[in-house]
């Protein structure tokens, strides 16, 4: 029996024990509140990690880059030398052209001197040999340049000769004659005069090498 009051004993104690623990705890959280914030205002503030920066571009990136500028380079160097290419191209067909144009102008020069020559030489012969130089009947010579339909045709066909060729019909008489073929009227436009054929002629081919017509007829028709 006293075993067993012992053991209770020993059990009431032990509980008593744990409640006044715990009502120890207790009043020294009430009483403890002042310690507790001296703790908290003592502790550290973490301070937010400032941002990282980001990270630079790697060798490989940056070789891949200069790369890249070096191509785009190239293409525009071989663009520009395409450009300058078809200019040398085109500038060799212009001076072709030029050259050709050269040559006609020279080759017509040359043909115009000859003829200047000729007629020259004719005139100085016939003087020399005091031979009379035949004279057309009827006014003489004349050179057919060009027919209209239409009388308002003559004055712009006039000044389109006078830009061809103004040497040709400037200071000179002009006739209006009119002429039936395959039943159409037409005004055929003459320049004189000249007393002799051969000199008619000799202008005639002369005229041809700015004029796309010219015929040798007599000066005869209606004073223009």
């Amino acid at each position: 029996m006293s075993n067993l009051w012992l053991s209770l004993s020993k059990q009431v104690t032990a509980i008593l024990l744990v409640f006044l623990l715990g009502g120890c705890s207790t009043v020294g959280a009430w009483l403890g509140d002042d310690d507790d914030e001296t703790d908290m205002a003592e502790t550290p503030v973490m301070e937010a990690p400032e941002p990282e920066m980001p990270a630079g571009p790697t060798p490989e990136e940056l070789l891949a880059q200069k790369d890249q500028a070096l191509v785009e380079q190239g293409m525009r160097i071989a663009a520009a030398e395409r450009e300058l290419q078809m200019m040398q191209e085109e500038n060799s067909v212009l001076k072709q052209e030029l050259d050709t144009l050269k040559e006609e102008a020279e080759e017509t020069r040359e043909m115009l001197e000859q003829a200047n020559e000729s007629q020259i030489a004719a005139a100085s012969q016939a003087a020399n040999l005091n031979i009379p130089r035949p004279v057309a009947p009827d006014g003489g010579y004349g050179l057919h340049l060009a027919s209209y339909e239409l009388r308002e045709s003559i004055e712009p066909g006039i000044a389109a000769l006078i830009r061809q060729n103004s040497a040709l019909m400037q200071g000179r008489p002009i006739k209006i004659a009119q002429a039936t073929v395959r039943g159409r009227n037409f005004n055929r436009l003459i320049v004189g005069q000249f007393d002799s054929r051969s000199d008619a002629e000799a202008e005639c081919r002369q005229a041809l090498l700015l004029i796309s017509f010219c015929e040798v007829v007599a000066f005869q028709g209606e004073d223009y």
